[in-house]
């Protein structure tokens, strides 16, 4: 269903700017601003000067016309200087996102430091949850991935010291009692080498130091709509 002109609170989204408060890092591969097109350097567009680094150039690549960042095999993008601490108090993940099919290892969207994985799908199954690195185990969320495997959506998760809430295109998917909150921002993609991880394609990743409700979900999700679907 494609909505048009809908408003919500004053809201207007198909021309809908994204959210900039509390804006911490907004890269995006579709920006000449924020990556040119070759070499590994991606600028930070919250103004913030939080540069993020491809492992490789090789990771840009077009894909059936959006340009984006090749998380599918090996390569991953890691921040490059100070990254800002998910915030106790809330944080949100966005990203949009080209999900790989396989499930023969973890798929990590997002990875902190020094532990945690906020947004992970479970080794060996679809299981949307968090990966806590101090109990070595994963929560699921109670939402399964297989209908995202090699299409475009967006990406969200939220939390604060309580737990988490996971979002698919808006729509919220599910929730944990676990939380990457008091972490420190690290990895987009997968954590590179050894062990891998891929999660697939990534266009761009937004990182606020505030949980946004969903209303400003929906608000990031229209404004970039376009992009994966030619409206």
């Amino acid at each position: 269903m494609i909505i048009q002109g809908t408003t919500l609170n004053g809201i207007r989204m198909v021309d809908a700017s994204i959210i900039l408060e509390n804006l911490a890092i907004w890269v995006d591969a579709n920006n000449s601003s924020s990556y040119s097109g070759s070499g590994t350097t991606v600028t930070d567009l919250s103004g913030n000067g939080r540069t993020q680094n491809l492992s490789s150039a090789s990771a840009y690549t077009i894909l059936n016309g959006v340009k984006c960042f090749d998380f599918s095999s090996t390569y991953i993008m890691r921040t490059a200087v100070a990254s800002p601490t998910l915030p106790t108090s809330g944080f949100t993940y966005i990203a949009w996102a080209r999900m790989i099919s396989s499930s023969a290892s973890w798929r990590t969207l997002f990875r902190t430091g020094p532990a945690d994985h906020p947004l992970i799908i479970e080794l060996g199954s679809n299981r949307l949850g968090i990966y806590d690195n101090n109990t070595n185990a994963f929560y699921p969320s109670g939402y399964t991935v297989e209908s995202l495997a090699d299409v475009w959506a967006q990406w969200v998760v939220t939390g604060d010291s309580s737990g988490q809430t996971f979002y698919i295109n808006g729509q919220q998917v599910g929730t944990t009692v676990q939380t990457a909150a008091g972490n420190i921002h690290d990895w987009t993609g997968g954590v590179g080498t050894p062990n891998g991880q891929s999660f697939g394609y990534v266009a761009n990743m937004e990182l606020y130091t505030s949980k946004l409700t969903q209303e400003q979900i929906l608000q990031n999700y229209y404004n970039q709509l376009s992009k994966f679907y030619g409206l």
